[in-house]
């Protein structure tokens, strides 16, 4: 019988970019700040914000400070408690599609490194709602994968979907999802975003070969031209270009622009 993890939702930042950016976006979400000697004074502009916050900051040796930060680390780390993420709903698919914001949805991941490339992606091409499935969520907690983000992981909204498939069924009629596939699909013309009218999109970006049940969930399947093929982290910064620059809807819908030009062109020429 395994003892359950006294604190599931603690997270340890490494470094200065990713401390930076909790103490900007997540402030209330630092516990405690442990830096070298050498270090130290680089935190002195921060010591009334962390005054303010209650966060305690100790000085510590080499030793101590690889132990605290679950890993290699060379200057400082931060202990942080993060909120559980919430459950995707149905209705919250109702609320992105009204304000045209493109999700993506990582499933599978199983290396920091891809959620950390996949993070900076979306920070870079102002992309927010990042949604996980179960077999990703315990990767949002490892240090590595915040560390190599460098901040950008901060910047997200995460949630997470506890039965991907179902979910996605459900609210096929409120979004299009375009997969990523190494192996299947057609090959992405990064010259031509694809294009969803009335709806919104989500990526879903797989770990490995997509899930044959995903892939049923599915209206396009993309994979990356190039042989040989690029890695799932060299992948993402491309694809979430490439789909950043599809364009939105606009509000007014295609029928309701079609009835205002059948008007303008009635009214422009009456009858004699």
């Amino acid at each position: 019988m395994t003892t359950p993890d006294p604190h599931p939702n603690r997270l340890v930042l490494r470094g200065m970019a990713s401390l930076l950016a909790c103490l900007q976006h997540h402030p209330k979400a630092l516990r405690e700040v442990a830096a070298t000697a050498a270090f130290a004074p680089e935190l002195a502009p921060y010591d009334a914000a962390f005054r303010e916050l209650g966060v305690k900051t100790r000085v510590v040796g080499p030793i101590e400070l690889a132990q605290t930060a679950e890993g290699p680390c060379e200057d400082v780390c931060a202990l942080t408690m993060r909120p559980d993420f919430g459950l995707a709903r149905v209705g919250d698919f109702t609320d992105w599609r009204e304000s045209r914001e493109t999700i993506v949805i990582a499933d599978g991941l199983t290396d920091p490194a891809d959620l950390a490339a996949l993070a900076r992606a979306m920070a870079a091409f102002g992309l927010e709602r990042l949604l996980l499935s179960s077999g990703t969520e315990k990767l949002s907690f490892h240090p590595e994968a915040w560390h190599l983000a460098a901040g950008a992981m901060e910047k997200l909204k995460l949630m997470r979907a506890a039965a991907l498939g179902g979910l996605l069924k459900l609210v096929e009629d409120r979004c299009c999802v375009v997969a990523l596939s190494p192996d299947l699909g057609r090959k992405i013309d990064l010259a031509n975003p694809v294009r969803v009218p009335a709806r919104h999109l989500a990526l879903l970006v797989p770990g490995g070969r997509l899930d044959p049940d995903l892939q049923a969930r599915t209206e396009h399947c993309f994979r990356l031209p190039g042989q040989p093929p690029l890695s799932l982290r060299e992948t993402i910064p491309l694809v979430i270009a490439w789909l950043a620059s599809t364009p939105k809807p606009r509000p007014d819908g295609f029928l309701a622009r079609k009835r205002a030009r059948h008007a303008k062109d009635s009214g422009s020429n009456p009858a004699s």
